[in-house]
């Protein structure tokens, strides 16, 4: 398995940790502690996920734009998420949530593209190794 998909994989399974720690933050189970030191490890796995996406051979555009993408909806809900905090606006509370989905999608959407990046890897390796003429 490549790193990409790999990471993408863990980066969405750690996001759904994180809107599980943020639910029981929002109902009081748990402190903010938890819930922050998940979403920084999210922030983490982002962008090695985005380094791993940019160096990766062959190069797949869309994983790029995938990566790209959640790294700069993590970096506001990081501003979202202190804002919120420190205000306890309802509104930003909302807002913070939406970001969160956006996130999920954003993961969800890259471990799908890294997929079907696998996928066209597989296919195109025996056209690279056979030449025009037929021989290898």
């Amino acid at each position: 398995m490549k790193a990409a998909p790999f990471l993408f994989r863990l980066t969405g399974i750690v996001v759904f940790v994180q809107l599980l720690l943020g639910g029981l933050l929002t109902f009081g189970f748990i402190s903010v502690l938890p819930h922050i030191i998940t979403g920084f490890a999210v922030f983490i796995l982002a962008i090695a996920t985005a380094i791993v996406s940019f160096v990766a051979k062959p190069s797949f555009r869309p994983m790029k734009g995938v990566a790209v993408a959640m790294v700069a909806l993590i970096l506001l809900q990081i501003v979202l998420g202190f804002v919120a905090l420190g205000s306890g606006s309802p509104a930003l509370g909302w807002l913070h949530f939406v970001n969160a989905m956006a996130i999920y999608g954003a993961a969800i959407s890259g471990t799908f593209t890294a997929m079907r990046w696998d996928r066209m890897a597989v296919a195109g390796a025996p056209e690279r190794q056979i030449g025009k003429d037929g021989q290898t």
